[in-house]
């Protein structure tokens, strides 16, 4: 996932706000309160607001837009997870492979 800062320009003036893209530029979704430049130093401050500055190099956009591009995409099919592991059953394979391997070890040819 990628991500920029994008002018918009929306009944209540002009903001700007995060907007999210797949690696091939595919939206995904954005940001709906506007961004606020901060940092922990001053100069994290300033690369911040130069990074807003570089915003204003692409076109504006619109909620209403993004909203629509968004509606009329098909939806996507839901992932099947039906073989994803919880942390917990993870952690006991890795226990049993470990016991298997000391015992493994431990038994002579």
């Amino acid at each position: 996932m990628l991500w920029t800062y994008r002018v918009f320009h929306d009944r209540d003036g002009f903001c700007i706000r995060i907007v999210y893209y797949e690696r091939d530029k595919t939206l995904i979704g954005y940001q709906k309160e506007p961004a606020i430049p901060t940092g922990a130093t001053a100069q994290d401050l300033l690369q911040e607001i130069e990074a807003f500055k570089q915003a204003f190099e692409l076109p504006f956009l619109t909620m209403e837009e993004l909203d629509a591009e968004l509606a009329a995409r098909p939806s996507q099919p839901k992932k099947d997870r039906s073989r994803n592991k919880t942390l917990d059953r993870v952690i006991a394979e890795l226990d049993a492979a470990e016991i298997d391997a000391e015992i493994d070890a431990k038994t002579p040819t």
